[in-house]
């Protein structure tokens, strides 16, 4: 086979649901010159056995299989490892794109020099399929051209943009938690927030990746892995410090963020600590106090926003004393 142009990777847990429907779209692009790695990370399902006739029938589908991971960015890293294109695009298994994705997103990077191009995402809800909402919003300029510091911006405090489309390989492995080890929940939120910084020139196109959300979602269940994203968020503080400088606007804003975030996790630890075994609990406890010590409060929050903070905690606090004594 040439070498593709675009690499497709795919980390895949107990898919079976749901995976077919995810290399048929792939299978059914108007682009031809692609390859699709799939890291089968350690299912006990019938997932293995659905990639494997998928790879019978077409060579441009490869797998490989490892032990269980416990996370996505294992097996998406393996995948980007062994892919051969100069683009590669991340699909998770229970997603699925249009026929012509990868041809427009192709003749959009050659068209503006890019070295990301990112397309629309559609969310949609399993069990509702009619309720969806899209990102980014479908007023938003499809024809911008950004620089990647121009681009991230739009990430923080919240997502305008999606994170998917095609990114050059170099930009993938050239993230500091590539072959780090590092596999905390959300970090590839992270990777994305570097790979843009990194990028001189984003792109966008207005085509269609569809985005599966379900109960089932590890970021739907209740564990202390939950509380991981303040690590994501301390990460971020310091990547936007480096590249931008420490008292910077765009430093500040992170910083603001992480208040908030690490301010929410508290009051959520609040609402379901007694659903966490008590070493769970310990450890989240732990690591809240280890990064309310870390924030510097000069660029977290206005005395303004700490009030209503405070008082958006007590609030819980009191619904949630009143709920014990109505129990009682």
């Amino acid at each position: 086979m040439n070498t593709p142009l675009i690499s497709i990777v795919i980390p895949a847990y107990n898919a079976e649901k749901y995976i077919e429907e995810c290399l048929n779209s792939i299978l059914n692009q108007t682009f031809q010159e692609w390859e699709c790695v799939i890291v089968n990370d350690g299912s006990t399902d019938n997932t293995l056995a659905i990639i494997e006739s998928f790879a019978a029938k077409d060579k441009r589908f490869s797998y490989y299989s490892i032990p269980n991971s416990g996370s996505a960015k294992v097996p998406r890293n393996k995948a980007v490892f062994y892919a051969k294109a100069l683009w590669v695009m991340g699909i998770d298994s229970d997603d699925f794109i249009d026929n012509d994705v990868l041809e427009k997103l192709y003749a959009r990077a050659m068209e503006t020099k890019a070295d990301i191009v990112y397309l629309k995402m559609k969310l949609f809800d399993e069990e509702n399929p009619e309720k969806f909402n899209f990102i980014p919003i479908q007023n938003f300029d499809m024809k911008k051209i950004l620089t990647g510091k121009e681009a991230v911006m739009l990430t923080i405090p919240k997502w305008i943009t999606g994170a998917n489309g095609i990114v050059k390989k170099e930009l993938w492995t050239a993230c500091s938690t590539f072959n780090s080890g590092i596999n905390h929940m959300n970090v590839d939120e992270y990777d994305t927030r570097e790979m843009l910084i990194k990028a001189k020139i984003v792109a966008f196109e207005d085509v269609l990746y569809h985005y599966r959300q379900h109960s089932s979602s590890i970021t739907k269940k209740i564990s202390a892995k939950s509380f991981e994203t303040l690590i994501t968020d301390k990460m971020l503080e310091k990547l936007f410090s480096e590249h931008f400088g420490h008292d910077s606007r765009q430093r500040q804003l992170v910083s603001r963020y992480r208040m908030k975030e690490l301010i929410a996790k508290r009051a959520f630890l609040f609402r379901i600590g007694s659903k966490l075994q008590a070493d769970e609990r310990k450890k989240v406890k732990e690591m809240i106090k280890e990064h309310y010590m870390d924030i510097d409060c000069k660029y977290s929050y206005t005395l303004f926003e700490i009030i209503s903070f405070c008082r958006y905690f007590f609030a819980i606090l009191i619904k949630c004393r009143l709920c014990q004594k109505i129990r009682k």
